[in-house]
């Protein structure tokens, strides 16, 4: 029940930090909830139907309607982003356009991603090590970092 590989899985932790966003948004942290989040970072499962079918070994009295609320409450909050019906991936910032202070498009020598990028930046600030890797995630407007050794 705890792949790594799950697609659910690849939202990461949930934060205390997230936890708060939820209950500020208006959304009550019930016994229901709290077993959804677990599956939603635990378990193998692709879909919200999927999710409602595993969460239901827990809850039995689980409506699939609250299964479908939270993932809506969590995409509101910027946790997690529908892919259509695949399934819920985590959202994962992406290095936009660079510009100089006119407003011209600056074109790196070489391929940047967002993650190297920002990994450089803490090594030249000497937050972190040369044999640091970092994670980046989306939460609502604000970009987590988790330094990997």
């Amino acid at each position: 029940m705890q792949n790594q590989d799950s697609v659910y899985s690849q939202i990461g932790d949930l934060t205390e930090e997230t936890l708060q966003k939820l209950e500020k948004s208006g959304l009550r942290m019930t016994v229901q909830r709290r077993h959804i989040i677990d599956i939603l970072t635990k378990s193998q499962c692709s879909s919200p139907k999927e999710l409602w079918y595993e969460a239901r070994q827990y809850v039995p009295d689980l409506g699939i309607a609250t299964v479908y609320r939270l993932i809506n409450r969590l995409e509101q909050i910027g946790v997690l982003a529908k892919n259509r019906n695949l399934g819920i991936n985590r959202v994962q910032p992406k290095l936009g356009v660079i510009s100089n202070a006119q407003g011209q498009v600056v074109r790196p020598r070489m391929p940047l991603q967002l993650t190297e990028l920002v990994r450089l930046g803490l090594i030249s600030c000497g937050v972190i090590g040369n044999n640091n890797k970092i994670e980046l995630s989306l939460v609502g407007e604000n970009i987590n970092v988790v330094i990997r050794s």
